[in-house]
């Protein structure tokens, strides 16, 4: 019996400290309700979906939907599809939402060119490229499957089960807001479903255990990366 009372108790401290991972529902497919943006113009809920667009029009500058809460390690998974193919877009995640509508901090990449790379918005900028640069692994214009593993320094990217990112940044965030971009630039949609975080969660993705990931592990360049004439906001 006292057994059985200290691991009931050992447990409801490891769940109060977090360390238990934990699914949370970010949004509920009929509003915004938890999210925020500088402009709500640009964002809707559409078939239990979030959409970034302004129709037609070209959108003046990067377009930021913020969830309220703040991460720290965590797993995102989602769906994401984008037209036309040639725009950009990202997933901003450990980031800061600055007065000015801009965000500092990580970005899963979305765009031709850019898919599954990481990128340090307003910082560091381009930390690691997807090596299939062919993207011979995306569907255009089609769902794409997305995930975010994020642990400590350790990051990794995936889109439709395939590794594209595995890095480790010593000098990295470790906490800060995730939020869905909308890029500056040319007439686009771009429509992000089922979203699932999950909280403190094991290292493993697309069947790979926590051994085999940190075995992908690069080191993030030191500071800046050199000098890239790819514009690239």
């Amino acid at each position: 019996m006292k057994l059985l009372k200290f691991s009931l108790l050992s447990l409801l401290f490891i769940w109060a400290t977090g360390l238990l991972s934990a699914n949370e529902t970010i949004f509920n497919g009929k509003d915004l309700t938890g999210w925020s943006a500088e402009d709500m113009s640009y964002w809707s809920v559409q078939n239990s979906a979030i959409v970034g667009t302004k129709g037609d029009q070209k959108i003046p500058g990067n377009q930021f939907l913020w969830y309220d809460k703040k991460v720290s390690d965590f797993k995102l998974t989602l769906q994401v599809k984008q037209v036309p193919f040639a725009a950009n877009a990202g997933i901003q995640f450990r980031s800061i939402r600055e007065a000015n509508g801009h965000a500092i901090g990580y970005q899963a990449d979305i765009g031709k060119g850019w898919w599954g790379a990481l990128y340090h918005e307003h910082g560091r900028k381009i930390l690691a490229k997807n090596k299939d640069t062919a993207g011979k692994h995306l569907n255009p214009e089609k769902w794409n499957k997305y995930e975010i593993l994020a642990v400590g320094h350790r990051i990794w990217l995936a889109i439709n089960d395939q590794i594209t990112v595995a890095l480790r940044d010593p000098i990295g965030e470790l906490e800060g807001q995730i939020s869905l971009q909308v890029h500056g630039g040319m007439p686009q949609k771009v429509i992000y479903q089922g979203l699932t975080l999950e909280r403190n969660p094991q290292v493993k993705m697309v069947g790979m255990n926590e051994t085999e990931l940190n075995k992908l592990l690069i080191l993030a360049p030191k500071g800046f990366v050199k000098k890239d004439n790819t514009k690239r906001d």
